[in-house]
């Protein structure tokens, strides 16, 4: 066994569904990308094309390329096989990512539920954590479906909403002439939460402390200047005038070279420090 989860913690599907579903970004400029590979990770261009209404159609070569359960006339950027990707050198997108939704096969956006037992969760809980990852392949896909960002912005029992920075600028947080900053961050999770149901609260900073109420980031001065300059800028003064609560957390520098190279140096959370900061806050009154 390479791992075990302990009987206290259940883990459970965003989605409780039968049929694979895709998410769509948008960006600043206008460009529109399909797909999680695309967004994060992608290995060919996977724009969508300029008329969505009509999916492109599949070549006899895509049909015997690819084996798949999607339906005839899906489009060819969800479906691409992906086995084998790198994370460690990522070109730039071309604008920043500025909303996030599902689509089906063919391109159109849809509105997925969330598994009622994520709800249910929710419902029970009083501290809600969002975690490391890809900010718009991860967290917001989450977050975007009906009924999470009511239950997280609703709830009264929720009192906690702690946000880990990430702590590095990636693919899709970037471009790294535009990176987000740590208040770009709390800005996407809110509005994530919110556009479904009131999309004219969008771009409000009066809604940002009810989705996030606590903000964790790495220490720059514990790992060095020329790896914190690769993290999201953290303005503590602006976040806290904002309604949240920020914690800098000490971090250490690993190599983060793919195959066993090494020179290339990333940020990562101190583990003992990083729990304590959590445990500090969740309680917190």
């Amino acid at each position: 066994m390479i791992c075990s989860i302990p009987a206290s913690v259940s883990v459970l599907p965003a989605i409780n569904s039968n049929f694979t579903h895709h998410i769509s970004a948008g960006l600043r400029d206008g460009t529109t990308i399909a797909g999680q590979v695309a967004i994060s990770h992608p290995s060919a261009p996977t724009a969508l094309p300029d008329d969505t209404q009509v999916a492109p159609a599949l070549t006899a070569a895509d049909h015997d390329r690819i084996e798949d359960a999607n339906l005839p006339g899906s489009l060819p950027a969800l479906r691409r096989p992906n086995i084998s990707f790198s994370k460690d050198d990522e070109d730039d997108l071309p604008a920043r990512i500025e909303r996030l939704w599902y689509i089906n096969p063919y391109g159109h956006e849809i509105a997925p539920t969330a598994n009622p037992q994520v709800v249910d969760a929710l419902a029970r809980t009083d501290t809600v954590v969002y975690s490391i990852g890809s900010l718009y392949t991860s967290v917001i896909p989450s977050l975007v479906l009906r009924r999470v960002g009511q239950a997280i912005g609703n709830e009264p029992g929720i009192r906690r909403k702690v946000l880990i920075l990430n702590a590095r600028i990636d693919r899709e947080t970037g471009p790294r002439a535009d990176p987000m900053t740590a208040r770009d961050f709390v800005a996407a999770i809110a509005r994530a939460c919110v556009e479904s149901r009131n999309p004219e609260l969008v771009g409000h900073d009066e809604i940002l402390s009810e989705y996030v109420t606590h903000l964790v980031y790495l220490d720059p001065d514990t790992v060095g200047p020329d790896v914190a300059r690769c993290a999201p800028a953290v303005d503590e003064e602006e976040l806290e005038r904002l309604g949240i609560r920020c914690f800098k957390v000490a971090g250490k520098v690993v190599d983060r070279g793919e195959g066993g190279r090494k020179g290339k140096k990333a940020a990562r959370y101190d583990e003992v420090a990083l729990g304590e900061a959590l445990e500090a806050i969740i309680n917190s009154s």
